[in-house]
């Protein structure tokens, strides 16, 4: 089959499903498509040229078509649009119908870009299949300001003629599917609830003599002393995903006699937030690193932890062999239950006792293995890439 991933923003380089879907599927022998604007990922973020810039480059980048893990990449040129963060693509549908795919799968399904995709779907007699990744942790219906914004861009039309020109609709959990029908109006048969995926080669468990050998290597490096219980957390430094709390579960656990326990953040984000965590003693503030240089980083560790929201990093780190910690506010609950514990979101003094909790190590051992069984079994990006495929093929004409 011919494939196309539809992606507002796109960065290299990165564990996100736009990087990550195209190359499971492209593995399975089709010929792979990645369409996106010239905007990064966090392009409109205050922050990102502190934040950013310094690890993915410029928010804009240059439009370019390139070969990247088995697909063909093409970031176009944005339209001009009088609102703000509005994306817009120049040159979709002739680029469309160079290519003329089977599928357009998109990543989402609430925004313009999307609506014009589905409307060269239509025009073009391609199968569209949309995504939702917005969870309830991050989605007030009730907000005055989405409400206002949905009606001024007359999302009640678009969303109908995007879910009439869909043929599946994947929310990745149950909450974002809550979503999906009751505000995106989504006809609840087209909806199939699939999981984001980890990339199972690229993260795992530390197995042989050579990894063993990196996991104490880096720890001596960084001051860590062989019986530390070391926490992790990736990803962005910003209040919406707290990781402060942590930082701040480890100055409590400190100051009461545990100067064992210590915790390693991966990232970036405003410099208050970095000064914060790095003025905390047993704290360690490491700057991003590319996806594929992520895994020895999770192999240091012994727990991983997300203070606040969802994140595919929790599936990384569980594919790595570590026990978590999130969120009891989380929408996925079912991918910490059995591998993990919850925590009272923004109590760091119960983050830090939970903490204490997985400082047994036959505790960690017990929910690592449950956690990588149900990597295995539910979340590994080739398996969702095979069920995806497989829909897709469904929804064509019978040769």
């Amino acid at each position: 089959m011919k494939i196309v991933f539809y992606t507002e923003m796109y960065s290299e380089n990165m564990g996100y499903v736009e990087n990550l879907l195209p190359k499971a599927v492209a593995k399975l022998g089709h010929e792979v498509h990645v369409i996106a604007s010239s905007a990064q990922v966090y392009f409109n973020s205050p922050d990102y040229k502190k934040t950013y810039e310094p690890f993915l480059g410029p928010n804009i980048v240059e439009p370019v078509v390139k070969h990247i893990d088995g697909y063909t990449l093409y970031r176009l040129p944005l339209r001009h649009s009088v609102r703000r963060n509005i994306i817009r693509m120049k040159g979709l549908g002739p680029l469309l119908e160079k290519i003329h795919p089977d599928v357009i799968q998109t990543f989402e399904i609430y925004s313009i870009a999307i609506y014009d995709a589905a409307l060269e779907a239509k025009r073009l007699h391609i199968r569209l299949f949309t995504e939702n990744h917005i969870h309830a942790s991050v989605f007030d219906q009730k907000d005055i300001k989405i409400k206002l914004r949905h009606w001024l861009m007359n999302f009640p039309r678009k969303l109908r003629f995007i879910n009439q020109t869909t043929v599946k609709h994947y929310p990745i959990a149950e909450d974002a599917a809550k979503i999906s029908v009751e505000y995106f109006k989504v006809p609840p048969e087209k909806i199939e609830i699939q999981s984001l995926g980890v990339d199972a080669d690229m993260f795992t468990p530390v197995v042989t003599a050579q990894e063993k050998d990196e996991r104490n290597r880096m720890r001596k490096e960084w001051g860590l002393l062989p019986g530390d219980l070391v926490c992790i957390y990736t990803g962005r430094f910003t209040k919406d995903k707290n990781p402060g709390c942590l930082a701040q579960a480890i100055r409590h656990l400190q100051a009461n006699g545990h100067q064992d326990i210590k915790a390693i953040f991966v990232g970036n984000g405003a410099p208050e937030e970095v000064n914060f965590i790095k003025a905390i003693k047993g704290c360690i503030v490491h700057p991003f690193v590319k996806v594929d240089k992520l895994a020895p980083f999770y192999r240091l560790a012994d727990i991983g932890v997300w203070p606040r929201q969802e994140s595919t990093s929790q599936l990384d780190a569980m594919a790595c062999g570590l026990p978590v910690i999130v969120s009891d506010r989380v929408g996925v609950r079912e991918r910490v239950e059995g591998n993990g514990l919850f925590y009272e979101e923004n109590n760091y003094i119960d983050l830090a006792n939970k903490i204490l909790q997985l400082a047994d190590w036959s505790l960690r051992k017990q929910l690592a293995e449950r956690g990588m069984e149900k990597i295995r079994e539910s979340f590994s990006w080739e398996a969702i890439a095979k069920k995806r495929t497989a829909d897709y093929k469904k929804s064509l004409p019978l040769e």
